[in-house]
């Protein structure tokens, strides 16, 4: 009787105690398969990371800081023109690799495991999803990787509007360049970002200038994660601007005034000689032939006629010389 007392008092207990163990113990744990590893676990973690490299550089992708002294496989998979590839390696398998594409496994000093990248190209842009599994969880990383370009930074100064502006130019960068400026006036920026075909950006900074304010004192800061540090540009002083402006009126007037002395000079010439020019052409000419002249035709009288008349002279004189 006792004994039944005691076990029905302890039994709702017992019960209670064994539920409560269950319901901790629901979801702690997660079955995690490797190539030819089946492994009880932790829960997986997954970490998005956003990585830029520089073009022709060798890249070195690091799933996690585990050594293989600790792992049981690393797996990275990403797509290549629409299929995924994979590159593997296990502790119990043969490496795995369906990508071809020249990247490999490799294994640092201390053991840990990357994934090296000879030659760094545009065509290596994209997704990457590594997972590795060791004793006592795993990890999974999804990291974008992309391409790094360093601008080229110009500066410069413009009359716009009535205007003087100074102009910091970063152009082709990928990603967008920030540019700030450098100064000690309260005075109105815009800037601009365009898009390039080839994904690169060119960014455009436009500082007001005071009228009595020279630009030899101001910079641009341009920051870009390619670069280790900022990179700071003077600004081309207005001065410098004007004196370009007076050269290129030099430049101008002095053309003009040489084609038009030019100009005048063969004009001059012409008049000159242009006398000469006839006489030479009138001596190469040759005249035409000139037609003959008609000859004046004495009348000619009938000879019956003539001796008629010389005989009726010749009698009239006979008769006055008989009379």
């Amino acid at each position: 009787m006792g004994v039944s007392w005691m076990f029905n008092a302890f039994l709702p207990l017992l019960a209670l105690s064994v539920v409560c163990d269950l319901t901790q113990g629901k979801g702690t744990n997660t079955t995690t398969s490797s190539p030819g590893t089946q492994t009880t676990t932790k829960p997986i973690s997954t970490e998005h990371r956003d990585e830029m490299y520089i073009l022709g550089e060798s890249v070195n992708l690091t799933c996690t800081n585990k050594t293989w002294s600790q792992m049981l496989y690393t797996t990275w998979k990403r797509k290549i023109n629409g299929h995924e590839c994979v590159i593997a390696e296990s502790v119990e398998k043969a490496p795995v690799d369906t990508c071809m594409d020249g990247k490999v496994l490799r294994n640092k000093t201390n053991g840990e495991s990357y994934l090296h990248i000879p030659d760094f190209k545009e065509t290596d842009e994209g997704m990457y999803f590594c997972e590795t599994s060791f004793r006592g969880g795993s990890y999974r990383a999804d990291i974008n990787l992309s391409v790094t370009v360093s601008p080229q930074v110009s500066t410069r100064v413009e009359v716009r509007g009535g205007q003087r502006e100074a102009v910091c130019t970063a152009a082709g960068g990928k990603p967008a360049a920030s540019i700030s400026w450098r100064n000690t006036w309260n005075s109105n920026t815009t800037q601009s970002s365009i898009q390039n075909s080839d994904g690169s950006f060119t960014v455009e900074s436009r500082f007001i200038l005071p009228d009595p304010v020279s630009a030899e004192n101001l910079s641009c800061t341009v920051t870009h994660p390619s670069w280790g540090e900022k990179h700071i540009e003077g600004i081309t002083s207005d001065d410098t601007y004007g004196d370009n402006s007076l050269w290129i009126w030099i430049v101008v007037s002095l053309g003009c005034i040489s084609f038009t002395a030019a100009v005048l000079t063969g004009v001059f010439i012409i008049r000159k000689h242009l006398g000469k020019l006839r006489n030479c052409c009138k001596t190469k000419m040759t005249p035409p032939p000139k037609a003959p002249q008609p000859q004046e035709v004495e009348e000619v009288e009938p000879y019956a006629s003539y001796v008629q008349r010389v005989n009726s002279i010749y009698n009239s004189s006979a008769e006055l010389c008989n009379a």
